[in-house]
């Protein structure tokens, strides 16, 4: 199940509507894998949390609710006319008043809830999307043929022992379903933050790459609010332009790995590797 399948049931199972078990369990498990999908949920959960918390049913008198639905029917059936003629009493103008205010009450309520959220939600995606731009601009300079990788080699021993002399500590080297690697590059500054001490692992399958960034997590300037999210163990998937990317961290290290492959491609490889 993918993100946008996934976003159809988010409601759902909020509620606790999916009544088929197995659609239930795929829905549970992207939600799990996919960062961006997990902070969606959670979002709209807490939302209605909110709501829930917020909203208080007022018990409204059976006269005025004979009265709103007979003259409901009457304009329904083309007599609005009747209405100020009807036997039935005519709701006061204050009732009306404070009826509609309420519904515009809660209108508003709505209208900011949502508005914070998607504000909020903005503000990390753009937190996240400056943490990797540099990682990306230089996957696209790679990709483009702008730049060669220091180190070229399908050896994977070769890559690490040479790293491991240039860059003074041992990054992660994946076995990647379907990909080789064929090279590396040290030093490549990390994000915008102007840290040394990186390693970018090129990966190649035909014309798909992978191009696996890492870096010690003590030296990285990272926005705290990014940090924290890796830390907890989250893989926040996104996109810029027409490169996907996933950013993750382990106790040492922070990784980004980005791609010309589908978000989903991407994440479907990575968590076949080891």
């Amino acid at each position: 199940m993918d993100c946008r399948q996934t976003k159809e049931f988010m409601s759902a199972l909020i509620d606790n509507e999916i009544k088929d078990e197995e659609t239930k369990q795929e829905v549970e498990n992207h939600i799990w894998r996919c960062a961006t999908c997990r902070t969606e949920f959670e979002l709209e959960k807490r939302t209605k949390q909110i709501i829930q918390s917020k909203v208080k049913l007022i018990p409204v008198p059976n006269d005025l609710i004979s009265s709103i639905l007979t003259q409901i029917r009457l304009l329904q059936n083309g007599y609005a006319s009747q209405l100020t003629t009807h036997s039935n009493p005519r709701v006061k103008p204050w009732v009306e008043t404070a009826f509609a205010l309420g519904i515009l009450a809660v209108v508003l309520v709505f209208a900011v809830l949502f508005a914070s959220i998607y504000e909020n939600k903005m503000a990390q995606k753009d937190l996240v999307a400056k943490e990797v731009s540099g990682i990306v601009n230089h996957f696209d300079s790679i990709s483009k043929g702008l730049i060669k990788p220091q180190i070229i080699s399908d050896d994977p021993n070769q890559i690490k022992n040479e790293i491991i002399l240039k860059a003074d500590f041992a990054p992660i080297i994946l076995e990647i379903p379907g990909f080789k690697i064929i090279g590396a590059s040290i030093n490549v500054p990390h994000s915008n933050s102007g840290d040394s001490k990186c390693v970018n692992l090129l990966y190649r399958s035909e014309d798909k790459i992978i191009c696996l960034h890492q870096a010690p997590l003590s030296q990285t300037s990272m926005h705290e609010d990014v940090k924290k999210r890796i830390l907890k163990g989250e893989w926040i998937y996104d996109f810029i332009d027409d490169e996907s990317f996933v950013l993750w961290g382990t106790e040492n290290l922070v990784c980004c790995a980005v791609s010309n492959l589908s978000t989903e491609e991407l994440e479907k490889v990575l968590k076949q590797s080891r």
